[in-house]
């Protein structure tokens, strides 16, 4: 499953435009990726979110602040949703 992210301030990078990004449901293999790595936290949210999304960190350093919090809430409402019976 994958939620498409509608940016509302988009952004261009090395020429390209970003006006959404894809961010599929994480594993418990991407958490760890980013725990074992030795960096900050936020550093640590900007690559998980590069690694859900599948763009570079540039990518999500460059995003609006209202822009960033929406991917916070996709990825809390990936944690929270159950499948349907």
């Amino acid at each position: 499953m994958k939620e498409i992210i509608t940016l509302v301030f988009p952004i261009t990078v090395d020429g390209h435009e970003y006006a959404e990004l894809t961010m599929r449901r994480p594993k418990v293999r991407d958490r760890l990726m980013v725990d074992r790595a030795d960096i900050s936290e936020s550093e640590s949210e900007i690559r998980y979110f590069s690694h859900l999304c599948e763009v570079s960190p540039d990518i999500i350093e460059e995003l609006d602040w209202s822009d960033f919090v929406k991917l916070r809430e996709t990825l809390q409402a990936f944690l929270v949703s159950r499948q349907s019976a």
